[in-house]
């Protein structure tokens, strides 16, 4: 596992599939907690566009075997976070995911 400190486990929020028609298949997603986690919070920036939008970003650091894909979601200490691009797989330490928080 990676580095040292206090693990938690992430929820990893994977989409439904989608039908032919574009609707949801139900049943076809699926919340799958994720344990022994650490999570290394980064920064934020908020956007002087007269909006009110602040991205964070971060990073997890997730244990052999856990199963992440580019569009799943991830909940973290209650917020939902995006995944972003590919999570990068060390194949004796786990998986580096990058991550990040869109509010306002």
């Amino acid at each position: 596992m990676f580095g040292a400190g206090e693990t938690e486990t992430v929820v990893a929020i994977r989409p439904p599939l989608r039908d032919q028609y574009g609707d949801p298949v139900p049943g076809s997603g699926v919340e799958t907690p994720i344990a022994g986690c650490l999570f290394a919070p980064g920064p934020s920036a908020e956007m002087l566009n007269g909006a009110t939008q602040v991205d964070t970003d971060g990073t997890v650091y997730a244990p052999v075997g856990a199963d992440i894909e580019p569009t799943d979601k991830l909940r973290i200490r209650g917020d939902v976070y995006e995944v972003v691009g590919r999570p990068r797989r060390w194949d004796s330490v786990g998986l580096e995911i990058v991550v990040r928080l869109v509010t306002g």
